[in-house]
C-alpha cells in the first residue's frame, strides 16, 4: 500500500538579542517541521482516514558574529521543545538539549538539534465494520457498522525555544510562544526537608 509522504514546512524566525547593544552575535532560528498521519495511506474498514498523527521537528540555529576583532569560545546554545500529553492538561518541556560553540570574528556557524518525533491521537469515534453493532450502530448482524470510542493518547509538540549563552549570560533568545519563557525560567522545586524524628524514635 502506497504511503502518503510527509509534508515538510520550513518556518524561519529571527531571535532578538536580549542584550543587543552588548553583543555582536546574532541568532536566527529555523524550524524544520514534518507532520503526517500515523499509518498514512491506510484507511479504516469504514473508509475513514487514520486518526493518528506523527510529528518530526528539528531546529536549525544560525549564529553570526559581526565583530571584526572579538571571538567567542564559550558559547552554549540551549533549546527546548514544548508540548503536552494528550491525557493531561498543561504545557511542559518534552525535550531539551544544548550545543557548545566557538565563533571566530566575522564567522558564522550553523547549529542543529536532533530530530524530535512524537505521535498522538485525539479522542474520537471509530466506525468499525462487522460483528454485532453497538448502540448507535447501523443495521444488525454481520457487516453492521459499529461506533467505537477511541481515547486520546500520546504526546503533541506545540512549540520551541532557543537561548544563546556566553559565559553563563544570555546573549539572545527566541520563543515561539512568549509563555514558554516562564516555563524554562521557573525555579527548580526545593528538595523536601527531612522529617523530624519523633520523641522516643532512634
Amino acid at each position: 500500500m502506497k504511503l502518503t509522504s510527509f509534508i515538510a514546512a520550513l518556518v524561519t524566525a529571527t531571535a532578538f538579542a536580549a542584550h543587543a547593544g552588548l553583543s555582536p552575535v546574532h541568532m536566527a532560528v529555523e524550524l524544520v517541521n514534518k507532520s503526517g498521519a500515523t499509518g498514512a495511506g491506510k484507511r479504516q474498514p469504514s473508509g475513514q482516514p487514520s486518526a493518528g498523527k506523527t510529528q518530526a521537528q528539528s531546529l536549525k540555529i544560525m549564529l553570526d558574529n559581526s565583530s571584526t576583532k572579538e571571538s567567542f569560545d564559550n558559547l552554549v546554545v540551549k533549546y527546548w521543545f514544548f508540548g503536552r500529553s494528550m491525557t493531561e492538561r498543561g504545557v511542559k518541556v518534552l525535550v531539551e538539549g544544548e550545543r557548545k560553540v566557538s565563533l571566530a570574528a566575522r564567522a558564522k556557524e550553523l547549529v542543529e538539534s536532533e530530530v524530535v518525533t512524537k505521535s498522538y491521537t485525539e479522542a474520537h469515534n471509530n466506525l468499525v465494520m462487522g460483528g454485532n453493532p453497538v448502540r448507535g450502530g447501523q443495521g444488525g448482524g454481520q457487516g453492521a457498522v459499529q461506533s467505537v470510542k477511541v481515547p486520546a493518547s500520546g504526546e503533541k509538540i506545540m512549540g520551541h525555544a532557543v537561548r544563546l549563552m556566553n559565559d553563563g549570560k544570555v546573549v539572545a533568545e527566541f520563543f515561539s510562544d512568549v509563555t514558554y519563557k516562564a516555563i524554562i525560567d521557573k525555579p527548580a522545586a526545593a528538595a523536601p526537608a527531612p522529617a523530624a524524628n519523633k520523641a522516643g524514635n532512634k
